[in-house]
This record gives structure tokens, C-alpha cells and sequence, in this order.
């Protein structure tokens, strides 16, 4: 369950985020950020599977870049 945006900016820098739920924070569709991964934008680890899992300090430092607000 993808949890409200609201919980997803409280999140400790040092955690760690589904696609899903970088897609709500950034307030964009999975396959866009899917797609910012892949440019290079977005630093992603994945796994064995393909899944990709973003830093939360990463994903809060890219709104920063853009000018995204926060709430």
C-alpha cells in the first residue's frame, strides 16, 4: 500500500523508496520516474528482480532542484 504523501515527506533522508512512492511525492506518474531514472536524474539501486529503490535524500534534493514545494 503506497502510503499519503504527507507520511512519504517525513521520511528519514537515509531511507530508502519504491517507484510508487517516489511517483507520489514528486506528484508524476511511475513510468516518469521511471523514465528520470533512467536519464540519469534520479539515482536508483536495484535489485536482483529489476526493482528500482531511491535514496529519500536523493528524491527530496531533485524536488529541491526543480522547486517543488514540499507539502
Amino acid at each position: 500500500m503506497i502510503e499519503s504523501r504527507e507520511y512519504l515527506m517525513d521520511t528519514d533522508p537515509s531511507m530508502y523508496l519504491t517507484t510508487g512512492e517516489v511517483a507520489v511525492v514528486l506528484k508524476v506518474g511511475t513510468t516518469t520516474v521511471k523514465k528520470l531514472e533512467s536519464s540519469g536524474r534520479l539515482p536508483a539501486l536495484k535489485n536482483l528482480r529489476g526493482w528500482r529503490y531511491f535514496n529519500a535524500g536523493d528524491v527530496f534534493a531533485f524536488m529541491e532542484e526543480r522547486g517543488n514545494p514540499e507539502t
